[in-house]
């Protein structure tokens, strides 16, 4: 072998490790059997076509907000969204939107960027900014399950038979004493959030479920949030084998922080869903101003660490259900 020459010199070229944001699928939820409730099933059908979730296969730590809308009576869908993020990379933007509430004079009162309280002037200046904030320094996704309201249960064919079994289940098991209406929403959500916090964590991670005040989360003579937790719980031992570290929940602090402007982020989505698939279902104008457009397009455009995806459950024109993504594609 020659001597290498004087001027010869050995490079070292380092790679970083790429971050891992993304994963493709198909997804699936294997431990679903014929036995299971009919909602699973239906959740079942709709991850199979979500084609990309992000990958928190890195980090430890995973949190997820949640909101929801189309309760009042006018709308045509519930919408029930959940913002999954990898918690151990908040920092830059709870930094971010604390200067920018600075800025806007919105510390105090602190707060949220509500999708109904919007036209509010400083937040209302504040907004483009503070979505591209989310866009920008939040890794994760934003889901939403619109689901119709003219589908009475999702448990079974008829709801008030489906809804009689529920209530009676949930109070024999210990779960508190729930209406109809009450069991209904509180199975609904926990299922959603079971099934996908089963494809988007792994074993060992902890997880924090932070929700905005609500009635699954009211504590009451007959039931309190401890009761949607332990349904939580037992909803997750159906979808999922692996195990957290920790397993924590909160509602709404007193004291105001970076947690509801995270909050925000599913309270936003829940709202301008439910007001775009109506406006597609009734061909009516979606009302509301400038605040409103700029929540429209941020729907419905792509962010390199933050997916959105919306899903839907509808009643078709045999009375039958059906399932599918939903495509928001901007015209501007």
């Amino acid at each position: 072998m020659g001597n290498l020459s004087s001027s010869s010199k050995t490079v070292f070229v380092l790679r970083q490790p790429s971050q891992k944001i993304c994963k493709s699928g198909p997804f699936d939820v294997p431990m679903v059997t014929p036995e299971y409730p009919y909602f699973s099933h239906l959740l079942t059908d709709l991850v199979r076509q979500i084609k990309e979730l992000p990958d928190f296969s890195n980090d430890k730590k995973i949190a997820v907000m949640s909101d929801f809308g189309g309760e009042h009576p006018t709308a045509h869908f519930y919408t029930y969204s959940f913002l999954f993020l990898a918690y151990d990379k908040v920092g830059p933007f709870a930094k971010q939107v604390e200067e920018l509430r600075k800025t806007h004079g919105l510390l105090a009162p602190y707060s949220e960027f509500a999708y109904k309280k919007l036209k509010h002037g400083p937040r209302s200046r504040a907004l483009p900014e503070y979505l591209r904030l989310v866009d920008t320094f939040i890794h994760g996704t934003v889901i939403t399950v619109a689901i119709d309201k003219g589908i009475g249960t999702v448990f079974g064919a008829k709801k008030q038979q489906a809804h009689s079994v529920m209530v009676e289940q949930l109070v024999s098991n210990s779960l508190g004493t729930w209406d109809g209406h009450g069991a209904e929403k509180v199975l609904r959500v926990c299922h959603i959030l079971a099934v996908f916090t089963a494809l988007l964590t792994i074993d060992k991670q902890s997880l924090l479920w932070y929700s905005d005040n609500d009635l699954i989360n009211e504590d009451g003579t007959n039931r309190t949030f401890s009761d949607t937790q332990m349904i939580f719980r037992r909803a997750l031992a159906m979808y999922m084998k692996h195990r957290f570290d920790i397993l924590g929940f909160g509602k709404s602090f007193e004291k105001k922080s970076h947690l509801d402007d995270l909050l925000s982020v599913p309270d936003i989505a829940a709202g301008v869903i439910q007001d775009l698939l109506q406006a597609q279902r009734t061909s009516e104008d979606i009302p509301g101003g400038d605040e409103k457009v700029a929540v429209m397009k941020w729907i419905a455009s792509p962010s390199k660490f933050l997916s959105k995806i919306t899903v839907q459950i509808v009643q078709t024109d045999d009375g039958g259900i059906g399932t599918g993504v939903v495509d928001i594609t901007p015209n501007w």
